[in-house]
């Protein structure tokens, strides 16, 4: 289990985790109902050996700041990495609804980010969640009220195959049985990990407020500025993000390049194409 450490900023406290490593840290913010300690993929750099420091978002975990927006939060990103020492940082990298963050944090001149990474990122300039259905029911289910009710049942759910199974086939578009056994041991092991380390807390309906279609205009007009190279990776077969997010950032991102791949499901970092993916980010961050 990684430990969480709490850096005090001018706007409260904000938890990290701090994974190590011998190349320059990677600044990763993971997804929606994912605080620090979640592993949303970081392990796809620390094999390649770089240092790694996981966000809680505001919202989640012990990150007590309020209902910040990525672009309130960023100034604090940088408050924590001069508390760390870190002058160097080889890439910010954000999964999911850590996206919006990590361009932000890109865009902070004063950290001199070099690389963005946008893993199934939402939401670009389109507006997320991408059905009606999700946007009413999220925010009512995954409230700060009924939230612990919901990840009590998951947690119970993927204690066997069978309910992680049900899980993770919300997660993809494609019929379950074509994908499952692919899975090894271990990739079930990781996924249930994953799963069991969930909480929305506040955190949620946060994000959720920032993918609005009122905010479209200002989120493209924050991708337009991008200014450093940008690897944007997503899936057609990811029912939790459209493909359609993955090809507006490309599109949007002056320096952007779009790499399709293939995972089943939202969980991308799990499963057989996870060493094709740890290539792609190493030849990216090395340049």
């Amino acid at each position: 289990m990684v430990e969480t450490r709490i850096v005090s900023t001018s706007a409260g406290p904000v938890e990290i985790v701090q994974v190590p490593g011998e190349r320059p840290p990677v600044l990763f913010f993971p997804g929606g109902h994912c605080s620090a300690r979640c592993d949303c993929g970081w392990g796809l750099y620390t094999e390649s050996g770089h240092a790694v420091v996981s966000f809680s978002r505001p919202g989640y975990g012990g990150t007590r700041v309020g209902p910040l927006s990525a672009a309130e939060f960023a100034p604090l990103v940088r408050e924590v990495c001069e508390q760390l020492d870190i002058s160097v940082i080889a890439a910010a990298v954000g999964v999911s609804f850590g996206g919006l963050q990590a361009v932000h944090v890109a865009g902070d001149q004063e950290l001199g980010v070099p690389r963005l990474v946008l893993h199934s990122c939402a939401p670009s300039g389109l507006p997320y969640p991408d059905t009606r259905a999700e946007a009413i029911v999220g925010p009512v289910l995954f409230s700060p009220l009924l939230q612990s009710l919901v990840w009590r049942l998951v947690r119970r759910m993927v204690r066997s195959d069978s309910g992680l199974r049900r899980v993770m086939a919300r997660l993809s578009k494609l019929p379950v049985e074509d994908w499952w056994e692919q899975l090894s041991a271990a990739d079930r092991d990781e996924a249930r990990a994953l799963f069991r380390s969930m909480r929305s807390d506040s955190g949620f309906v946060n994000d959720l407020r920032q993918g609005q279609a009122r905010g479209a205009a200002a989120r493209r007009d924050t991708l337009s500025k991008v200014q450093c190279p940008t690897l944007v990776t997503g899936s057609r077969h990811d029912r939790g993000v459209s493909f359609a997010h993955a090809e507006d950032f490309a599109n949007t991102i002056p320096d952007a390049v779009l790499v399709e791949l293939d995972p089943p499901s939202h969980i991308f970092w799990i499963g057989r194409g996870r060493a094709y993916l740890v290539s792609i980010v190493r030849s990216f961050i090395d340049g």
